[in-house]
């Protein structure tokens, strides 16, 4: 199912871990469902409507996609090629930067209800960059666990200001 499918107010069916993103690969883009809890309408607006700014951080092949949302506020969010299935990596790895979008899922939790849904456009070369990051992982790490835990350790390293201050920023 596309995050373009999805209706306010449904519910995704499951029960994630925990609060945060959770980032899908879709063909030549992917998909970032945000969950959490006590979220404001005004919030939800902000997600759904503000002006959004990104860029991607990269370190030990770790590629961040860092956000700012006017009304909303930062998120990023960490890639893992691993936690993917090997069609879809594949189909992501051979698709056209340039025709890359994500979509973006702001859900509550622990219910999971979609509470807002919005597509952007990074750029092909955000794209690139993510998906050189993705390729290198598969040369630079064991297996999930292994890419996991450099992600904890990256995010340990570094604070959401610091990525920001060495990302280059652009409208989406």
């Amino acid at each position: 199912m596309s995050a373009l499918n999805l209706k306010l107010g449904q519910s995704l069916g499951i029960r994630p871990e925990g609060e945060g993103p959770a980032p899908v690969l879709a063909g030549g883009g992917f998909e970032v469902f945000f969950f959490y809890s006590g979220i404001s309408q005004e919030e939800v607006e902000g997600f759904a409507s503000g002006a959004l700014s990104c860029g991607v951080y990269v370190e030990d092949a770790i590629p961040v996609l860092v956000l700012d949302i006017d009304g909303f506020g930062g998120l990023e969010v960490a890639f893992n090629i691993y936690a993917e299935p090997e069609d879809k990596r594949r189909a992501f790895f051979e698709s056209n930067p340039w025709q890359g979008e994500a979509h973006l899922v702001l859900c509550g939790h622990p219910d999971s209800v979609v509470r807002a849904v919005r597509t952007i456009r990074p750029g092909a070369l955000m794209i690139a960059e993510i998906k050189k990051a993705c390729l290198d992982q598969l040369s630079l790490y064991r297996d999930m666990t292994h890419c996991f835990r450099a992600m904890g350790k990256l995010y340990d390293a570094i604070s959401p200001e610091e990525m920001r201050d060495r990302t280059l920023m652009r409208p989406a």
